[in-house]
Formats: C-alpha cells, structure tokens, sequence
C-alpha cells in the first residue's frame, strides 16, 4: 500500500512541476514581449510561482508598442 502512495505521491509532483514550468515559461514569454529577456525572469517565475507571476505582471512596458495609443495628436506641445 505504501508503495502504490509514493508513486501517485510522485506522479502528483510531477505534474504540479510540468504544469509550473508551462506556467513559468507563458510568463516568460510575456516579460520578453514586454522588452524584458533575461531567463532570470523565468526562473523567478519557476522557482517562486506567485511572487513571479506578479513581478512578471508588474513589468512596465520597455518596448513602447503600445504607448503610440495613449499619446493623441490632439496634445499641445509642451
């Protein structure tokens, strides 16, 4: 019986560790759209699941695609 416990016991780890390293990397892809590529950001996000996820949340935008939809042609000079 002890047996059979360990190896659903591991089947479980092993399937919480796939579906945090899937995780990890969607989060990582997001940092680099974002403008952010250093794998320390994947790592952060694997190794530290929430705490990542809302650091790689909190990324300001370094890329500035989407900055030319909140600047209006409409603003005067300053």
């Amino acid at each position: 019986m002890t047996t059979l416990l360990t190896i659903v016991l591991l089947l479980v780890l092993l399937v919480c560790l796939a579906v945090n390293y899937y995780a990890a990397r969607e989060f990582y892809k997001a940092a680099v759209i974002k403008g952010w590529d250093d794998r320390k950001y994947f790592w952060l996000a694997f190794l530290a699941p929430i705490a990542g996820y809302l650091l790689i949340v909190a990324l300001p935008d370094r890329s500035g695609a989407g900055m030319s939809a909140l600047i209006s042609d409409d603003l005067p000079e300053l």
